[in-house]
C-alpha cells in the first residue's frame, strides 16, 4: 500500500447542516447532562430527536458487554423507538417531538430526508464492519482499519504524515472495536513506540505510516 490517502470502500455522506426554523417548529429543546440515559430498546416513548449540540452514543448492551453502533453529532437525526441505548457523552441538547409529527412535517417538507438517510446509513456501515471486525479480526486489525478510515475521512497530510483529529475518547474507541480500553490504549503507546504513529496533542494523531498500519489492517485475514 502505497503512503497515499486509503481507500477502504466507505462512502461517507456529506453534513446536511442544521434544519430550519420551520422544520424546528413543534419541536422542544431538553438539555441532557453528561452520562443522561436518554432511551432504551424497553422505552415507551416514540419520539423523534435531533442533536442541537453535543454528542450522543449509539449503543447495544448485554448483561456484561457494551457494543457502540455510532456516535450522534450536531445536525443528526434519531429516534428513541428503537433496540438500542443512546447516553450523552458529555452535556447535550436535543430538540424533540413525537413521531407522528414529525412524520407529517416530512411528508410536507422533505428537508430533513438527507439528515435521516446520513445517519441510518452510518449505523448500517458500522453495525456492519463491527461484525465483520468481530467474526474475522482481532483487535490490532480492528484498530488499524478504524485509524485508516479516519484517515480517508479527514486526514490531512503534511511532511510529518497524515494528521487526524481525535475527537473521541480512547473508551469511545475501544467501545466503537468490541475492545477494552486497556487493549486500545496499549496498542496505540506500542505503535508509537514503533514509529507508526505519534500523538503531539491530547486530540490529534499523525499517522507516520499508513503503509505499516496496513499492514496490521490485514494481517488476520
Amino acid at each position: 500500500m502505497s503512503e497515499t490517502r486509503p481507500k477502504l470502500g466507505v462512502h461517507h455522506a456529506p453534513s446536511v447542516g442544521f434544519p430550519s426554523e420551520a422544520m424546528l417548529a413543534g419541536f422542544a429543546l431538553r438539555r441532557l447532562s453528561k452520562g443522561h440515559l436518554l432511551c432504551t430498546p424497553q422505552d415507551a416513548r416514540d419520539q423523534v430527536f435531533i442533536l442541537r449540540s453535543g454528542r450522543l452514543r449509539v449503543y447495544l448492551a448485554g448483561e456484561n458487554r457494551e457494543l457502540s453502533l455510532s456516535f450522534l453529532e450536531p445536525g443528526d437525526i434519531y429516534t428513541t423507538h428503537t433496540p438500542t441505548y443512546v447516553k450523552a457523552v458529555i452535556p447535550s441538547e436535543i430538540w424533540v417531538t413525537e413521531t407522528q409529527d414529525f412524520a407529517r412535517k416530512l411528508a410536507s417538507d422533505p428537508a430533513a430526508t438527507p439528515a435521516v438517510l446520513r445517519v441510518l446509513g452510518r449505523l448500517l456501515t458500522n453495525a456492519v464492519t463491527l461484525v465483520e471486525d468481530l467474526a474475522f479480526r482481532e483487535v490490532p486489525a480492528r484498530l488499524a482499519r478504524f485509524l485508516l478510515g479516519l484517515v480517508e475521512r479527514r486526514g490531512r497530510h503534511t511532511p510529518g504524515g497524515w494528521v487526524i483529529s481525535l475527537d473521541l475518547s480512547v473508551e469511545d474507541i475501544a467501545s466503537l472495536l468490541g475492545a477494552t480500553r486497556q487493549t486500545v490504549s496499549a496498542l496505540i503507546n506500542q505503535w508509537e513506540r514503533d514509529g507508526i504513529l505519534c500523538r503531539p496533542q491530547r486530540r490529534q494523531m499523525v499517522i507516520t505510516s499508513l503503509d505499516a498500519l496496513a499492514a496490521h489492517c490485514f494481517r488476520d485475514l
